[in-house]
């Protein structure tokens, strides 16, 4: 029932967004029509270029860890170890699926065989995840030596300037087409603005 009425309200909260972004265009439609001079100032001070090298510098800098646990590695590698050990026991020993699903299907409208499979998925991930942490845990603290071939390979430096270089690149196109065609620009966003408000009025009154 809690899921339902909560299903309920994110629909309608959706529907009325989308009704006042409609509303919003029929405005924008009406206000192209009227003013077409407004586009151009509000394009000067709306095209501003947005530099993605700022955003993305905190993610290209190194922040070196190792050093801390190559330094203190019985202590990293049996806290490392008392929570792989524990999550083992919790999940070979302590866990009950079924109280599980009873608990997690009050919360959620998921069919009851596609929630066994997806908690089987998390179990099993989990499951893996603690055994691979207490293999390491054991390199850490008697052969922290034998974990630097896989450190070497793991912090291999990759480039995110080239990655978010697409979104560096101007696209005018769209921009000098609207500003030639104003008012067939308003016309389109008025019509589908006005469209979409009525499927939409016409959804709201079925809910």
């Amino acid at each position: 029932m809690n899921a339902l009425f909560t299903d309920a309200v994110l629909i309608r909260s959706l529907a009325l967004f989308l009704m006042l972004g409609s509303v919003a265009g029929l405005f924008a439609g009406a206000a192209l029509l009227m003013r077409p001079d407004w586009l151009s100032r509000i394009g000067k001070h709306a095209n501003h270029w947005v530099s993605t090298r700022q955003m993305s510098r905190p993610l290209v800098k190194i922040f070196n860890v190792e050093a801390w646990f190559y330094r203190h590695n019985r202590l990293a590698g049996g806290a490392l170890l008392l929570a792989a050990v524990y999550l083992i026991y919790y999940f070979t020993v302590q866990f009950n699926k079924q109280a599980a699903m009873i608990s997690i299907g009050r919360h959620t409208p998921l069919h009851p065989s596609l929630l066994d499979g997806l908690l089987d998925a998390m179990v099993l991930g989990c499951f893996s995840g603690a055994v691979f942490a207490a293999i390491v845990s054991l390199y850490l603290m008697l052969r922290p030596s034998m974990l630097r071939d896989l450190e070497l390979r793991a912090n291999s430096k990759t480039s995110v300037r080239q990655r978010l270089k697409p979104l560096e690149i101007i696209r005018g196109g769209v921009d000098s087409y609207v500003f030639k065609h104003v008012r067939l620009t308003g016309w389109v966003i008025l019509a589908g603005s006005f469209y979409t408000l009525l499927v939409l009025l016409s959804y709201w009154e079925s809910l």
